[in-house]
């Protein structure tokens, strides 16, 4: 029998390109979709979107004023289910705070990896744990924020592996690249490293600098393309000083920020993607990548090993630029290895993450809760 659809209340930041990606699946599941969000961004056509930004959040009566925005749009929409999407964040705390029932909070990393990352002062990793005990149930995108948030002291039962994967029909192989290549200034015959974290220190842009210095000395076309979205200024500044300093200008690149067919074509044009960062969760990026049909280099963080295998789907090196350096050479140059990565890495994708397969186990999960609440 086909089970209703529901009205379902959305709470993340509109701005990220992930939020619009999983309520747009939810509604093409058929279902009411609502967008409560702390800032201004996009919505799918048919999403309803609230809003919560306000003209200035600056000192603390402006804190004060966007507080009160959120909690007035939290409080405002009447659903059969609401989703956090991210643990740490104003509008999930908002919800908590406001009883809402049924309530799934899905964790992503930065949001419950406080120590690893800095993330929150002491009341918001309160705010967040209690949150978190408190709502009707969990997801998790690795088994490791999943023992994470068990220490926090939310029941096993209630935590989820849900892996917020990738829309298929966006992310995919895609012969055309060389538009791409033009945009960014890149020969058709150029060896493209491209790190699309954000440009923040946390993400290690300036360890793939100074491994590109050694990298161009055996290939001389490599070109590393950082992707500049959400991007700390200063420290786009010190990137760029250091790409003087080396004599790297000819072989770096910032893309501006881009839309998900840009970061497809990105990928795609891309012979290489880096991803060094020393905590994470399941990141979509590399998941991004890999669909695409790229290989990825990535920090050797024992937790994605119950995802990626080493030589397989993933390469995992030290976060160090020695071993970054020959890691990057021994992928050039060994193909047999370069496409096994490429065919395993799309297969893999494929199968365990999906983003509509994915969303269908949040869609379970919230007829359930509604039926036994």
């Amino acid at each position: 029998m086909q089970q209703k659809p529901l009205k379902i209340c959305v709470l993340a930041a509109a701005r990220s390109s992930h939020t619009y990606l999983q309520c747009g699946i939810l509604q093409d599941f058929g279902h009411h979709v609502t967008l409560v969000s702390p800032d201004d961004g996009k919505c799918p056509d048919g999403v309803r979107h609230v809003p919560c930004a306000i003209s200035s959040d600056k000192g603390i009566l402006g804190k004060l004023r966007w507080l009160k925005a959120i909690y007035n749009g939290v409080k405002s929409v009447e659903a059969d289910v609401y989703h956090a999407h991210y643990a740490a964040e104003l509008t999930t705390w908002m919800a908590w705070l406001l009883g809402k029932k049924p309530f799934i909070i899905s964790c992503l990393g930065g949001d419950v990896l406080f120590d690893e990352q800095g993330t929150l002062g002491p009341i918001g990793r309160w705010i967040t744990k209690r949150a978190l005990k408190k709502c009707d149930h969990v997801t998790v995108v690795s088994n490791h924020l999943g023992k994470t948030v068990e220490r926090f002291g939310v029941p096993r039962s209630k935590i989820q592996r849900v892996i917020w994967g990738v829309n298929h029909e966006i992310f995919h192989p895609e012969g055309s690249t060389q538009q791409t290549r033009c945009l960014w200034g890149v020969t058709e015959d150029a060896q493209i490293i491209f790190s699309p974290r954000m440009l923040k220190p946390f993400y290690n842009q300036m360890m793939m600098l100074d491994a590109l210095k050694e990298v161009v000395q055996h290939n001389p076309k490599s070109v590393l393309v950082f992707a500049t979205y959400n991007q700390d200024a200063n420290y786009r500044k010190n990137l760029e000083a250091r790409t003087k300093e080396l004599n790297l200008e000819d072989h770096v690149r910032y893309a501006p920020p881009m839309n998900q067919q840009e970061m497809m074509l990105a990928y795609n044009s891309a012979d290489l993607v880096i991803s060094l960062s020393p905590s994470d969760g399941t990141p979509v990026s590399v998941m991004e990548a890999m669909a695409c049909g790229t290989p990825v280099l990535m920090a050797d963080l024992e937790r994605y090993k119950e995802f990626f295998a080493h030589k397989e789907t993933g390469w995992f090196t030290k976060i160090e630029t020695s071993h970054v350096v020959t890691a990057i050479l021994e992928l050039f140059k060994d193909q047999q290895s370069y496409e096994t990565l490429r065919t395993k890495g799309i297969a893999l994708i494929k199968e365990k993450a999906d983003l509509h397969s994915q969303s269908r186990l949040l869609e379970e999960t919230s007829y359930h809760l509604i039926e036994h609440k």
